[in-house]
């Protein structure tokens, strides 16, 4: 005869990610006994439920469009300010009566009276400076000088890169609305809570001793990711922990219940 099951490795959950969850969830679906009874059936179908609503926002959450990485848009704007400020500082080479050398002196005051450290501010106040400087070039027109002396091609480049910059940032252009993105927090908990519940009601299932080893099969799923959680005990990539050997991707099909 079988001996019993000890109840101790049950009462609480594995170490959980939302993968590995879900990957737990499924593999515990997948080998409910046939015949277990209502209690088992109950316990596996909270599980599947509370699964089924992690999942859902799961995916919710995957394929909600993320924000945009200002940091490029920046970091060329940045450039092209440089690029304008030392095409205007190379006319200081010229003869000091040269009237490009006087011209670029006057457009390199216009434009860049602190230098380039306005490119430094944080990304708003550094778009408004930039933007004083664009609104000056055009109230003052500067323009035609400034594609003389720079190349009207950078120029153009520059009022593009500002362009972009406020609309990544919505100040130029609206910025799409994202929808919040849902804390996947409570959704994970109450999975640990439903596999503990069904546990509880396998190790009822297993209380008979001709059912002792279908009760076993059907709680390995959580021994196997109670070890694979103490394997990776540590780490700061949890999401990315392997899953156990035989166990399904979270993304793969929820699986259904057997009849009572």
């Amino acid at each position: 005869m079988s001996e019993s099951i000890d109840p101790a490795p049950y009462v609480t959950a594995p170490r959980l990610t939302v993968r590995s969850g879900l990957s737990l969830a499924k593999m515990l679906l997948a080998v409910v006994p046939d015949g277990a009874g209502p209690g088992v059936h109950a316990g596996a179908q909270a599980l599947r439920d509370a699964a089924l609503d992690l999942e859902a926002k799961w995916k919710a959450n995957e394929s909600a469009p993320k924000a945009m990485d200002v940091r490029p848009l920046d970091t060329q704007l940045d450039r092209m300010w440089g690029v304008l400020e030392r095409s205007l500082d190379r006319y200081t080479v010229l003869p000091s009566g040269d009237e490009d050398r006087s011209r670029a002196a006057q457009l390199d005051e216009a434009l860049f009276y602190d230098g380039l450290g306005f490119l430094k501010l944080r990304y708003v106040e550094q778009h408004a400076e930039s933007q004083r400087r664009i609104d000056r070039i055009a109230e003052e027109g500067l323009r035609e000088d400034l594609d003389r002396l720079v190349g009207p091609k950078f120029v153009e480049a520059l009022h593009e890169a500002h362009q972009a910059y406020g609309d990544a940032l919505g100040i130029t252009a609206p910025s799409e609305p994202r929808p919040s993105l849902e804390s996947l927090l409570e959704p994970l908990r109450a999975v640990g809570r439903a596999v503990v519940g069904h546990a509880v009601q396998l190790l009822a299932f297993g209380a008979d001793p001709t059912q002792v080893e279908a009760a076993r099969r059907a709680l390995a799923p959580i021994d196997a990711f109670r070890a694979a959680a103490r394997r990776t005990k540590g780490s700061d990539e949890d999401d990315e922990a392997p899953l156990p050997e035989g166990a399904p991707p979270p993304d793969a099909a929820m699986p259904p219940l057997p009849e009572e």
